[in-house]
């Protein structure tokens, strides 16, 4: 299969369109926490991780409406998605899930690192974004690159020159849903296989079909079944081993 290569927005348009299919909703609540961005409607609630840029630190505003957020319907806050600030696009994309996961059919009970156990036994395996389960799925890999630039990076991870060399000799890969709120997902789509088993992956992942036209066989997100519990955990500051209320599933293509 070839993978799409188009430009950042040209995944966001259409992540944005399935939103638009889904009825109104209503906003209910709109959490901003250090790591984790949650949008809860009368449909669903929705995750989003809480990115954020250096230069925030200096003056700017990373969100222009601050103070305003709970005026607007789910799908305004979704259009954010489009906007430049790392946490407002986090605020969009937290809004998407929040309208799109409830609307999900063919979703499975189950968690991302099991499928990549069983998918890169003895094989090769590119992770984009370095998740906590890493170090517990190297043993299972025949090889596994990590490929890291953010916070999370250490000092065995590798960059995006060593990326360009080893993607496309990757046989599975994972990639974070934050490369939709960094727009760096088309570059990493530019490396990969044409025959490559591709995931994507985390709680900000959204569990749309249309995410199938570009390439991707699975999507490891997260549904919210307790919001007042996930709201409370993201506004004290929790991490995603902390969080409960919530189930890690799967939507695989051709389901």
């Amino acid at each position: 299969m070839e993978f799409c290569a188009e430009g950042s927005e040209f995944f966001v348009d259409a992540i944005l369109e399935a939103a638009a299919e889904v009825p109104e909703g209503d906003l209910i609540d709109l959490r901003i926490g250090p790591f984790w961005v949650v949008v809860q409607t009368n449909l669903g609630t929705g995750m989003a991780s809480s990115l954020r840029s250096e230069e925030h630190l200096h003056g700017s505003k990373p969100i222009t409406a601050a103070g305003q957020l709970h005026t607007k319907t789910p799908l305004e806050l979704a259009g954010l998605m489009r906007s430049e600030s790392p946490l407002e696009s986090a605020v969009g994309l937290a809004a998407v899930n929040a309208l799109l996961g409830p609307a999900s059919d063919g979703l499975r009970e189950e968690k991302a690192v099991a499928v990549l156990r069983e998918r890169g036994r003895g094989r090769k395996v590119a992770m984009i974004g370095h998740f906590p389960f890493a170090d517990a799925l190297r043993k299972d890999c025949g090889q596994l690159w990590i490929f890291e630039r953010g916070l999370n990076r250490r000092q065995e991870d590798l960059g995006e020159k060593a990326m360009e060399q080893l993607l496309p000799q990757a046989d599975v890969v994972a990639v974070t849903a934050t490369t939709l709120l960094n727009r760096t997902l088309p570059s990493v789509f530019a490396g990969i296989r044409p025959d490559a088993f591709v995931m994507l992956l985390g709680p900000s992942t959204p569990l749309t079909p249309v995410l199938f036209r570009f390439g991707f066989d699975v999507l490891c997100g997260t549904v919210v079944d307790d919001p007042e519990k996930v709201l409370r955990a993201v506004e004290q500051g929790a991490v995603t081993s902390q969080i409960t209320g919530v189930r890690r599933v799967c939507l695989w293509r051709n389901e």
